[in-house]
């Protein structure tokens, strides 16, 4: 993760831009942790992953 974060937190972002990526990347990486944890990947994890996809691709186009 810190490598995404640096990419997108490094880039031209005003204030509240940034406390968006900030927010969203530290959602990521909860949902990161809990799925990790658990050890399976469920169909509601599937669609959040999909959710943090388009977010992040909307960030970075």
């Amino acid at each position: 993760m810190p490598f995404l974060r640096g990419r997108l937190l490094n880039g031209p972002a005003d204030g509240q831009r940034r406390q968006y990526i900030e927010c969203l990347l530290d959602e990521l990486e909860r949902f990161y942790q809990r799925v990790s944890w658990s050890g399976e990947i469920s169909e509601a994890s599937w669609r959040a992953l999909k959710s943090f996809h388009r977010e992040l691709l909307a960030l970075l186009y």
